[in-house]
This record gives C-alpha cells, sequence and structure tokens, in this order.
C-alpha cells in the first residue's frame, strides 16, 4: 500500500486550518511518511518564519500557526 503526504497551515487558536498542500511525494509505508511529515513540517514552518512579506515568526505567534499533516493511503483502481 503506498501514502501521499499532506500538509496543513493551521491557526491553533481558531483551530482553523487553509487549503492543504500536497508535496507530492509517495510513501511505501505509514512509517517513511510520518517521518517525512514531521520534518517537512518542521522546514515548512522555518522558511514561513523566514518569509517576511506574508508571515515571519510575528504572524507565526500572534495567529499560533502550525504545520498539521496525515499520510493518506491511496487506494488503487
Amino acid at each position: 500500500m503506498k501514502f501521499i503526504l499532506i500538509l496543513h497551515l493551521c491557526s491553533m487558536i481558531t483551530g482553523t486550518c487553509i487549503d492543504p498542500y500536497v508535496p507530492g511525494y509517495q510513501f511505501k509505508n505509514h512509517y517513511d511518511c510520518a517521518i517525512a511529515g514531521y520534518k517537512l513540517s518542521g522546514e515548512s514552518l522555518k522558511t514561513l518564519a523566514e518569509d517576511d512579506v506574508y508571515f515571519g515568526k510575528e504572524r507565526i505567534n500572534k495567529e499560533e500557526l502550525a504545520i498539521r499533516f496525515e499520510c493518506k493511503k491511496l487506494t488503487s483502481t
């Protein structure tokens, strides 16, 4: 069974998330997907913190933004 990684940018204050982002990675098992999810979530949040135009650390702290991820099973057709 294969899995895809889906990232969500969410506000911990409101509990809402914006449209999901699918980086395009496929994994052979849940474990590999989950490990990549933790790694890419951290890297993505760091990238947003460096983006002073739209995000930045101030907005991340103010809105308590975090990256949530899921590993979704791909069903064969």
